[in-house]
Order: structure tokens, then C-alpha cells, then sequence
């Protein structure tokens, strides 16, 4: 069943509301190594190791995940291997990680991780 998205939106106006999310950056190795920010607290979880990310991912909030894909494709991937493991509420973003900075949402920078040096 594929998740169903959700816009820029619709996430600012639930933030606005105080609601708290899970991001989850699911951007190519080669999108993510070019870039230098990511949606405030967003765990970076590839689209072909969401296994071994799933503890870092909390149950009790929505999870929106995103990347830079045409169609949101890797981040439509994550969403669904997510709800396989028990996700109740994972949504991908409607025009990615684009839609997110051309709304003027905030961003963070990206730290490096173990796995950017492989």
C-alpha cells in the first residue's frame, strides 16, 4: 500500500500547532553527500538500509520522510518499508527536501556521519 504524502503545508501548519515529528532524510548517497543541510533533526536512513535505522526512529510521533527524488520515490520507499515494521503514521513529503526550502522552512546543517566517509 503505498503512504500517503503529505504537503509543506500541512506540516507547517501542524508544527504550528505544536506537533512534533520524526524526520527522516532518505536522499541518495549522492544527493546526501552534496548536500549541507537536512529538515531539523532528521535521521538519514538510505533507502535500502531502513532495517538497520529502525531504532533510531521514534514510534510515538509522525515520521516524515523525504529526499530529491522525481515522485519522492526513495522517500515513498522508506515510508512503506517503515509501516512494514510497525510505523503507524509515516508520510512522505510532497515535493521533497525542494518544497521544504523553497517554503522557507528552517533547516539544519548536516553533520557528518561514519557512514559519509565509506
Amino acid at each position: 500500500m503505498e503512504a500517503t504524502r503529505v504537503t509543506v503545508d500541512e506540516i507547517k501548519e501542524r508544527m504550528e500547532r505544536g506537533e512534533q515529528f520524526s524526520f527522516v532524510d532518505a536522499r541518495n548517497p549522492t544527493a546526501w553527500s552534496e548536500a549541507e543541510t537536512k529538515l531539523p533533526g532528521a535521521v538519514r536512513v538510505p533507502d535500502d538500509e531502513v532495517e538497520q535505522h529502525l531504532a533510531d526512529i521514534p514510534h510515538d510521533r509522525t515520521a516524515i520522510t523525504y529526499c530529491t527524488c522525481p515522485h519522492e520515490h526513495s522517500s515513498s520507499k522508506v515510508a512503506q518499508e517503515l509501516s512494514a515494521h510497525g510505523y503507524k503514521n509515516v508520510h512522505p513529503l510532497f515535493g521533497g527536501m525542494e518544497a521544504w526550502e523553497k517554503a522557507g522552512l528552517p533547516l539544519e546543517p548536516k553533520e557528518e556521519t561514519k557512514q559519509d566517509g565509506q
